[in-house]
């Protein structure tokens, strides 16, 4: 199946303690109203650290909610140092491709991909996925099908 995502440019997340929140986002109202994923991160440098990966079938209504769930926000909060981001991307559906379905598969893959580069992602509960590092040793071809650390979502 071949999927199809326009990533939006990222939006910062401010300190919104004086209006009682945790966190604020200018530029959200320029965020569509379709379906898409988005990532809430904390950029250092030029490096990007995903903290929470999600999906929503109206992109900026479920971002906007988001600002009101406290603990995945005093999640990103807690995380290590770095400026919060928010990158949004919305979703393109072919004819015969189901929303829901395909909302799922890029989910999926955007976490199992920020897990394999070994980031700690804030799941639904706002707590940290659980992950198996397995090490292994071998010859060059080896490392070609298992490199020398990877990781595995635990069940």
């Amino acid at each position: 199946m071949k999927i199809a995502l326009k990533w939006e440019k990222p939006l910062r997340l401010k300190d919104g303690s004086r209006l009682n929140q945790i966190y604020l986002c200018s530029g959200l109202d320029d965020l569509p109203k379709k379906p898409g994923v988005y990532v809430f991160a904390r950029k250092f440098g030029n490096n990007i650290a995903p903290l929470y990966v999600g999906q929503a079938s109206k992109l900026r209504g479920r971002i906007e909610g988001q600002f009101n769930n406290l603990r995945l926000m005093m999640g990103i909060k807690n995380a290590p140092a770095g400026k919060r981001i928010l990158l949004a991307a919305r979703l393109y559906l072919k004819r015969g491709q189901q929303m829901s379905k395909v909302l799922d598969i890029v989910e999926s893959a955007l976490i199992k991909n920020a897990l394999a580069q070994g980031h700690d992602l804030l799941n639904q509960q706002g707590t940290k996925t659980k992950v198996h590092v397995i090490r292994s040793e071998g010859n060059s071809s080896s490392r070609q099908v298992a490199p020398l650390t990877m990781l595995a979502e635990r069940k």
